[in-house]
């Protein structure tokens, strides 16, 4: 008797977890190659195929995934219950608002200047003199706040196209972001950045799949298994060797 309870119990944990992840929302950005829009309107990108894997290990089917603004992704995150957001970087500041499933990869977060003119950076003091553009709500402004870099230095927008026209328009004396991510939305645009390049390194983190945090713990730690098992695969080696020469392309 004890038996059957328990296989019971198993049972109708298992159908609660699978309740919860049909309700899950899946979001991301249009951030080259992690992730981003295809020329269908389709959600690629490494990060996107990955989570592809961990559906399939989990004996999931896949889910639609919508591609949106980091901003308004980032403030839903916040507010929505079942609400995943990727790639998200995962910093100390963020940390404790979220529930995360990591690492999809590590990156760099970098300030991007001109390479002839620039004023060469000693410390972050320097930047209270100079303007920074930055994306609302993107790690690229969170590190700088967070190290004390005064808000009045940043100048705000909501896409990569216009961070980057503001760069080279001279409005900003650096941009915040990923370099690989920056210079292939410049590429996207038509401008050209072979005179920029990197002046500070602000952090290099990991990325990660970020949870609302409502989300259920035996939720999370149902994805932090799946990934694990995925990066053991053939299928994640093949799917990992096509990410790196995409980030190594020029």
């Amino acid at each position: 008797m004890q038996r059957l309870f328990t296989l019971f119990c198993l049972y109708c944990f298992s159908l609660s977890s699978y309740a919860t992840l049909d309700k899950l929302s899946y979001l991301t950005e249009d951030a080259y190659p992690i992730n981003y829009l295809d020329q269908q309107g389709q959600a690629q990108g490494f990060a996107v195929e990955l989570l592809k894997l961990m559906w399939q290990q989990m004996g999931h089917p896949e889910q639609a995934i919508k591609v949106m603004p980091w901003e308004r992704a980032y403030y839903l995150l916040e507010q929505k219950p079942n609400t995943v957001l990727f790639a998200t970087v995962l910093t100390a500041k963020r940390k404790q608002y979220f529930k995360w499933v990591c690492p999809i990869d590590t990156v760099s977060v970098v300030l991007l200047g001109k390479a002839d003119s620039t004023p060469n950076i000693q410390s972050l003091e320097q930047l209270n003199e100079l303007k920074i553009g930055v994306l609302r709500a993107d790690v690229g402004e969170q590190l700088l706040l967070n190290n004390e870099v005064d808000d009045a230095s940043l100048m705000l927008t909501d896409s990569y196209h216009h961070l980057i026209k503001l760069l080279v328009a001279n409005r900003v004396d650096f941009i915040a972001g990923t370099e690989q991510t920056i210079r292939h939305a410049a590429k996207q645009n038509s401008y050209s950045l072979s005179n920029y390049e990197v002046k500070w390194l602000l952090n290099q983190e990991q990325l990660c799949y970020a949870f609302n945090q409502a989300v259920d713990d035996t939720v999370i730690e149902q994805f932090k298994l799946a990934l694990k098992q995925v990066k053991e695969t053939h299928a994640y080696q093949e799917l990992f060797a096509n990410y790196l020469q995409q980030k190594l392309k020029p």
